[in-house]
Parts: C-alpha cells; sequence; structure tokens
C-alpha cells in the first residue's frame, strides 16, 4: 500500500479522535467584547493501539473582557472530547447534589469521597461594585452523580473568604457523530445566578478503582494508528463558550496522538 494512501487512511481511523498529547499553551479567540482560552493535555502521552489505557484529562480555561472591559454574561459552557477515550463509571458510587450545596470542600470530601473523580480550582468574580469586582479563588471537587437517570460530573467550588459555595451541573452525553464522542455540558448562568461569574478554570478529571473485584479507570483511552504509523495530529477537545445575548466561541484543540507498541 502506498504511503499517501496509508496516511488517509490512518487519518480516516483516527479523526474521530485519538486521545495523546503533548504539553501546549492555551487557544483564545475573541469577538464580540470577550477573549476566551482553552487548553487540554491528557496524561500518559504514550496510549495503546489495542485495548485502553487509564487516563488522567486536565482541561483549563478562562474569560476576560476585550481591552480592559466587563465581558458579557457567561451563559452555558460544553466540554466535548474525542471519541477513542472512554469514560466508564460502573460500579462507581454515585454522589447526590443535595449532599453537596453549601458544603464547605471538608464536607463536601467527607460526605462524597467515594464518588470523587476530579480536583481542580475556579476563579469566580463577584460583581459587588463595577469598578472593583471581588474575585475568589475556590477550591474544586468533581463528583460522579445521577440526575433524573441520566450520569452527570458534579463540581462543587468552595472559598472561605469571600465565603462562596456552589454546584456546577455537568451533563454527560455520548456523541455518535463527528469527531468528538462525550460532552460535558454545563448551564452555568441559570446555576449561578445574578453571581458569582465564572472567569477562570482548570481541572483534572481521572480516577482508577475497583468494583465487584475488578479494576476500572473513569477515563481510558487508545490511539488506533496503523502499524506503520507512530504519531498524527487529531482533535482531542473542543469548548464552546456561549454568552447572554452573544456571542458564542469555540475552540478545539489539536494534539498528536502517539500510539505504543
Amino acid at each position: 500500500m502506498s504511503r499517501p494512501r496509508l496516511r488517509r487512511l490512518a487519518f480516516a481511523a483516527c479523526a474521530v479522535a485519538c486521545l495523546a498529547i503533548a504539553p501546549a499553551a492555551a487557544e483564545q479567540s475573541g469577538g464580540g467584547g470577550v477573549v476566551v482560552r482553552f487548553k487540554a493535555t491528557l496524561a500518559p502521552s504514550l496510549l495503546p493501539r489495542q485495548g485502553a489505557a487509564p487516563v488522567t484529562l486536565t482541561l483549563s480555561g478562562g474569560v476576560r473582557g476585550d481591552e480592559g472591559t466587563t465581558p458579557p454574561r457567561l451563559s452555558r459552557i460544553e466540554l466535548a472530547f474525542a471519541s477513542q477515550g472512554r469514560l466508564d463509571a460502573s460500579g462507581l458510587p454515585t454522589c447526590p447534589r443535595s449532599r453537596l450545596r453549601n458544603a464547605t470542600r471538608r464536607q463536601a470530601l467527607a460526605r462524597c469521597r467515594e464518588a470523587l473523580v476530579g480536583r481542580g480550582t475556579i476563579l469566580a468574580e463577584v460583581p459587588l461594585a463595577a469598578e472593583r469586582p471581588i474575585s475568589a479563588r475556590a477550591a474544586a471537587l468533581a463528583f460522579n452523580g445521577m440526575e433524573a437517570g441520566h450520569r452527570v460530573v458534579w463540581v462543587h467550588a468552595y472559598s472561605a473568604s469571600p465565603p462562596i459555595s456552589f454546584v456546577l451541573p455537568f451533563s454527560v452525553r455520548m456523541l455518535r457523530h463527528g469527531p468528538f464522542g462525550l460532552l460535558l455540558d454545563a448551564p452555568i448562568a441559570r446555576t449561578l445566578g445574578r453571581w458569582p461569574r465564572l472567569r477562570a478554570f482548570r481541572i483534572t478529571l481521572g480516577r482508577r478503582y475497583r468494583s465487584h473485584g475488578s479494576r476500572h479507570s473513569y477515563l481510558a483511552a487508545r490511539c488506533p494508528l496503523p502499524p506503520r504509523l507512530n504519531s498524527l495530529t487529531v482533535p482531542l477537545a473542543r469548548a464552546t463558550y456561549r454568552f447572554d445575548p452573544a456571542p458564542t466561541h469555540a475552540i478545539t484543540i489539536l494534539r498528536a496522538c502517539r500510539a505504543s507498541g
């Protein structure tokens, strides 16, 4: 088989998004009075061609006004991931959202530690005065959950000073078409109300656990390249920021899928 044809076949097999990454700076997009950024990294960077290996996924992003202005209100954020990744929560305990409301970080861990799937930080802004908004850096914890029979990820954020506690509900949906297979979707404005405003986030998802005597990984991935190819650039993740009433910005992260074996 010719090398050009081999490359085309490899891209067709993996353009639906293998999940191996090399470190890179955040991507950004701007317009409509707002600038957004997004970065996604995965570890390890070398993945098997067959089967799947446990991985951790780190996501970070942010929102700011263009040229120092106050950005419009963030209404919704959608995070999509490559289809060659896998989310496995079988046998993993769930945490009810009611146990996280108004909880401190210590209380959230005490009540729902068995459902923990990620950690990070969230930067929020409380616009009590337009000229001098108060910033709060909150510790973030991600928990496996269920709501109305559907899987969700509860992202609990807590800051002692200034005192802030809220829970962002990310619904989990599987996508059947296109380069992404998994979507996390959260209604930011509806959840937070008038304040606080989300300004930046960084969270690492991933956990290994045992259930009924078997080993599981909350996130796993592979890089199914043909034997003659060891690396190929493919889509890894996409963040879509929706503002009220506008604009909407989407950033797609491309990374190298690197195969082992």
